[in-house]
């Protein structure tokens, strides 16, 4: 692995797995099996790749699947940090041959060890400290100690490291409990599920944005499926509104948001810009196939047709 230093984002991706995904064969041929990774970490780090970044991925993989995983990985052009764990890796296989996602197989993610948690702590810590941002992303189930995302967040900010979460649920609370985050990105279907959004109109989400900055949230970019997007960026509220494209695959435009938003850090991209670069990635990974993929060329052309509003203004 190249030395870390030249990596511009590290993420921290409890969750590292193997999907196997079974496709009809085209024209009633034979059947295809698509083997990839999997985890939100790494659809952030795939859409980190296309719009020219460097990710490096901070995670934990063991047993037979590690392996399989760190070589896909490798495949699509992204560095890993792992930690070998003792238990196996998760794993899904899903059969599409019916047009339907139907699950057929899972292997949960595995706690992790005492001392497994120090090594992926410890290893992420060092990773973005020497990175332009850092992106903190979530987990489905405890795989390390919620209280391990406060402590991430007391010693990045003491670092002045800059965060970009994608969060909610126990780790975002713990996560604000620890210390502020530059830019959080949540989608309205995770504030409802966690009882923080009250409704689906545009008033509850900039209602429930304002809210997560005065929990410590310097900016927050709350994502509306398939209505337009709004934002609490340094005091001022924005409203982005993308092109509606008929979708391959709608999951992954959140995840590719996220990407979106910490490149446009690493760029020193203005909120407007931000926002545009943010919602042109996630428009164009619905047009395909793959959580986290995009064609390179589509992004900008798309960003450049996000429209922008400014809502209201930071006071002065």
């Amino acid at each position: 692995m190249p030395p870390h230093q030249e990596h511009t984002v590290s993420i921290f991706a409890p969750v590292l797995m193997l999907t196997v995904t079974i496709e009809a064969g085209r024209d009633g041929g034979r059947d295809e099996i698509h083997f990839h990774p999997g985890g939100q970490g790494f659809w952030v780090a795939r859409m980190l790749r296309h719009l020219g970044e460097r990710p490096l991925l901070c995670g934990p993989i063991g047993g037979e699947i590690g392996p399989v995983i760190r070589g896909l990985v490798n495949m699509w052009g992204i560095d890993i940090s792992p930690v070998e764990t003792t238990h196996t890796s998760p794993a899904t296989i899903h059969d599409r041959r019916s047009g339907e996602r139907d699950l057929i197989a899972e292997a949960a993610p595995p706690s992790l060890a005492r001392h497994e948690v120090d090594d992926a702590y410890g290893r992420f810590l060092d990773h973005a400290l020497s990175s332009k941002v850092c992106v903190i992303t979530g987990q489905n189930s405890e795989i390390v100690p919620v209280e391990t995302y406060r402590r991430m967040a007391h010693d990045l900010a003491s670092a002045d490291v800059r965060v970009v979460g994608d969060l909610h649920g126990k780790e975002l609370a713990a996560y604000l409990q620890g210390g502020p985050i530059d830019l959080l990105k949540v989608s309205d279907e995770d504030l409802q599920a966690d009882g923080l959004l009250d409704g689906e109109g545009e008033e509850e989400g900039l209602a429930a944005l304002h809210d997560l900055v005065d929990r410590g949230a310097k900016s927050a970019v709350l994502s509306r499926s398939d209505r337009p997007t709004v934002a609490v960026i340094s005091g001022t509220t924005y409203r982005a509104t993308a092109p509606t494209l008929d979708p391959a695959d709608y999951r992954g435009a959140g995840d590719s948001m996220t990407a979106g938003l910490a490149a446009s850090i690493c760029r020193g991209l203005t909120a407007e810009d931000s926002l545009r670069l943010a919602c042109g990635a996630g428009a164009a990974n619905v047009t395909r196939h793959g959580l986290g993929s995009a064609s390179e060329d589509l992004i900008p052309k798309l960003a450049d047709r996000v429209t922008i509003e400014t809502l209201t203004t930071a006071p002065r």
